[in-house]
């Protein structure tokens, strides 16, 4: 044990002194008065409050160094996760350290038993995807950490789409097909850069957007369409998968259609290839690339190490594979939640069976899942209520249960 007592481990402002004290949350001995509240951090954060009526500068001193001591050799049984307030009780001699350090751990296991804390969701989606998903969860009472684990890029040459919108000007393709939000974006903000920059080669007034037929996999690409054109798409399937939009557009296909898929450098081919077999004409570009991201965030290895992270959720095959890459086997001290039976079928390859799969491929679909979790839990730090298996989670939906310690 260090026998330093670093700044991350006090309260150090009265603020923070105040939100404990707010949540009335406390236990008593003879010795001390202690309060406490959970807070988003892997250890505890101490705060010392002794009044002029414990006694004069020397005897407060001596409180503080003694407390300080106390809670420095008794870290390792603490509960993690607590911002913890410490009072001297009044008209009480100094302890000694062994003392105050019994004091300490069982008031705070007394004071465990009321402590509230909100149940734990990572988010593995980019920084810029991670709203209103976030907000929502929130909003239902989730803690919400971000781990991203893939960063999007743009491809490593414009030539291909730069191509692809002057064939659509000159009316070589019947549809546009967008695999995610991600592509929407990709492809009309390289069509405005172009503008700006070539003001009468790429002009986005030269395209009737009003016209254009356009089919997406799900409705948040719908949304992302919408968010930039100010319309959705033509075909939105029932099922959010690359399956789902080839179904619904094998008819086109059939007439001899030309389509035009925006997709990410890494995928399935399920798209060209069912519609190039009912006898549609299909071109596709890069028009952003999906590339792993290799390191995690340390503070969210040290949470996943003490099991602090409940849930954990899986969006895309290409984020379970860098998901296992970044956390491997602790990845067993959460549970993972899939959006869909193709991304739970990566897991499963991979060796890390499901918690629960959503109904339906979306992100409202995740937070539906989560949603049936209900209230915040009683904290607990070595390990985490399991999810109750609901709608969404069938005879290939296996638990992933956390050992306890």
């Amino acid at each position: 044990m260090s026998n330093r007592f670093p700044k991350s481990f006090r309260l150090r402002n009265g603020k923070q002194f105040q939100k404990v004290f707010a949540a009335r949350c406390s236990a008593a001995d003879d010795a001390l008065i202690l309060f406490a509240l959970a807070n988003d951090l892997p250890h505890c954060r101490l705060g010392l409050s002794v009044s002029k009526k414990v006694g004069n500068a020397v005897i407060r001193n001596r409180w503080k160094r003694l407390l300080r001591e106390a809670f420095r050799t008794s870290q390792s049984v603490l509960p993690d996760g607590l911002d913890l307030v410490v009072l001297p009780q009044r008209n009480v001699d100094v302890q000694t350290v062994k003392h105050l350090d019994k004091s300490l751990q069982r008031l705070a296991a007394k004071i465990m038993t009321r402590i509230v804390r909100k149940p734990t969701v990572l988010l593995t989606r980019a920084e810029h995807q991670v709203e209103p998903v976030k907000s929502t969860l929130e909003s239902l009472g989730f803690r919400v950490l971000l781990q991203p684990t893939i960063d999007i890029l743009p491809p490593e040459s414009w030539a291909e789409t730069d191509e692809a919108i002057q064939n659509f000007q000159q009316d070589k393709f019947d549809w546009l097909i967008f695999s995610s939000s991600n592509g929407v974006h990709a492809f009309f903000d390289r069509i405005g850069d172009t503008q700006r920059a070539e003001p009468q080669s790429l002009a986005p007034k030269s395209l009737d957007y009003a016209t254009i037929r356009i089919a997406v996999v799900g409705t948040s690409t719908d949304a992302a369409l919408y968010h930039r054109l100010g319309r959705h798409a033509d075909v939105v399937p029932e099922t959010f998968t690359a399956e789902g939009v080839t179904e619904a557009l094998l008819s086109e296909a059939r007439q001899g259609r030309r389509f035009l898929h925006l997709r990410a450098n890494r995928g399935r081919d399920v798209i060209k290839r069912l519609l190039t077999e009912a006898g549609g004409s299909i071109t596709e570009i890069t028009v952003y690339r999906s590339v792993d991201r290799t390191h995690p965030d340390p503070q969210i290895v040290e949470f996943m190490q003490q099991g602090k992270i409940d849930y954990v959720t899986v969006t895309s095959s290409a984020i379970a594979t860098s998901l296992v890459n970044m956390f491997g086997e602790l990845l067993r001290q959460t549970s993972l939640i899939s959006i869909s039976p193709i991304t739970s079928q990566t897991l499963c390859d991979l060796g890390f069976p499901l918690h629960c799969e959503a109904a339906n491929a979306s992100l409202d679909g995740i937070v539906n899942v989560l949603r049936s979790t209900g209230s915040p839990t009683t904290i607990s730090p070595k390990a985490s209520s399991p999810l109750p298996l609901g709608e969404g989670c069938g005879e290939d939906c296996f638990r992933s249960e956390k050992p306890s310690t």
